[in-house]
């Protein structure tokens, strides 16, 4: 089966993903938490990208990314997955694979799901049940936008005082299944005029084709 093209566009908007290898947990303690955000954080600058929100779980993480110049996401990503296996690798004393593959991206349209994929990851680790509350888990953005606000960059939608709660709300089940389809299907996520233009210059239309439920790869 042929890859899924990935855009890399200026000032595009990026849900990005990756999963440790058959799912094996590849955060084990607060250094290798620590470690992969210095990572990220020191990449973003070099590469002026733009960090919206994010989340490391476990065994996998979500980003919310925006590069300022074509082409810088897929170098800084490049960097960042190479640094953490070598990391990992040299910590632990293995070889091998640690993600699953290619991390996996996708567009997200401005004024009318950013809000809502900043929640998504903003919720992980509370849908999970990792913590009781979102902005308990400190690997997340959620816990630094409420504190120092560090490397997070300037909303590009007025999130709003009552942030933390919405966040700590339940999503609407349509909500969510808009964007667990957009994460399975690999496939922009917008309104439907929006979709088709981006899909079509981006490669991607096949990930609009065939819309009966996806298979799930990410439920969380």
């Amino acid at each position: 089966m042929p890859r899924i093209p990935r855009g890399d566009s200026a000032n595009g908007i990026y849900h990005i993903i990756n999963r440790g290898n058959m799912r094996m947990q590849v955060f084990n303690d607060a250094e290798d938490y620590e470690y992969f955000l210095e990572l990220l954080r020191n990449s973003a600058q070099r590469d002026k990208i733009a960090i919206h929100a994010y989340c490391l779980m476990p065994n996998h993480f979500h980003l919310l990314l925006s590069p300022e110049a074509e082409g810088s996401l897929s170098r800084m990503m490049q960097w960042l997955m190479t640094s953490h296996v070598r990391y990992y690798h040299r910590k632990n004393k293995t070889s091998g694979h640690v993600w699953q593959g290619r991390y996996k991206s996708f567009m997200v349209e401005k004024d009318s799901y950013y809000i809502g994929v900043v929640r998504y990851i903003e919720a992980n680790a509370l849908r999970a049940g990792l913590v009781e509350k979102a902005e308990d888990w400190i690997y997340g953005s959620l816990y630094t936008r409420i504190s120092s606000k560090a490397h997070l960059s300037e909303p590009l939608v007025e999130l709003g005082d009552d942030w933390k709660d919405n966040v700590n709300m339940t999503m609407q089940i349509d909500e969510l299944e808009k964007i667990r389809n957009s994460v399975n299907r690999q496939a922009p996520l917008g309104k439907d005029e929006w979709q088709i233009v981006v899909a079509s210059q981006h490669g991607l239309l096949p990930t609009l084709g065939n819309r009966g439920r996806p298979k799930k790869e990410y439920d969380v």
